[in-house]
């Protein structure tokens, strides 16, 4: 397959994918907002869903890069180095994920109880976080669905064996789900609530990555048998 792939497009996918990663972590300073003018607490609502998503799209730019290492690197060097790195990568990021969906459960708890805790909760938290710039967040996920279709019509066209690579296919619609998971939370309530609601959507992106990372560590600690033994 590596010898009838159209190069030129695989490294466009490649690129395409890797600037998907770059705007969902770049999205951290798109949709900051400063605090609101006398907020008893000195913190700025931050959109945390899209971010997460870099998790997610980071395991297709890995998984595009072992693609993309194979026409450069000889394969017997290829096999003993690949398990290693996907077991490393793979342990990374779930210690990564657990992290981060811990700390956006604690501020879920957070809010939560801050609204339901009336009235002075509840003005603490309008106060803090009510302002969260749906506009920005809609903006960034469109450029963000645009750009993984564009990325996965350029694998497809690189080599149409792609598409029987089950689990690069499904981690792709696995990708294109959470999207559409953000925007649909994001929209599903009043703009005050929306906090509340994009950090239930980066804790459930977050719970994916895990998902798709421990299939990633298990392929590494096979891999790395294989290898040792």
């Amino acid at each position: 397959m590596l010898d009838s792939m159209r190069k030129p497009v695989f490294v466009a996918a490649l690129v395409v994918i890797l600037l998907t990663v770059l705007v969902e972590l770049g999205s951290m300073a798109v949709l900051h907002t400063p605090p609101a003018a006398g907020s008893p607490l000195d913190v700025a609502p931050n959109g945390k869903a899209i971010p997460a998503l870099a998790f997610l799209d980071g395991l297709v730019l890995f998984a595009t890069l072992i693609i993309g290492i194979a026409l450069l690197v000889a394969e017997r060097f290829q096999s003993k180095i690949q398990g290693i790195v996907t077991l490393v990568f793979s342990l990374l990021l779930v210690l990564g994920c657990i992290g981060v969906a811990i700390a956006d459960f604690v501020l879920l708890m957070l809010m939560v109880g801050l609204l339901m805790a009336v009235p002075f909760g509840t003005i603490v938290y309008l106060a803090v976080w009510s302002n969260f710039d749906t506009g920005n967040a809609r903006i960034v996920l469109s450029l963000l669905m645009t750009l993984k279709i564009i990325f996965a019509v350029c694998l497809v066209g690189a080599h149409q064996r792609f598409l029987q690579n089950k689990g690069l296919v499904l981690i792709i619609i696995t990708s294109l789900v959470a999207n559409l998971i953000i925007a649909f939370l994001q929209g599903l309530v009043p703009s005050p609530l929306v906090s509340i609601t994009d950090d239930i959507a980066a804790i459930i992106v977050c719970i994916l990555a895990i998902v798709w990372a421990v299939v990633y560590l298990i392929g590494g600690i096979v891999s790395v048998v294989k290898v040792v033994v």
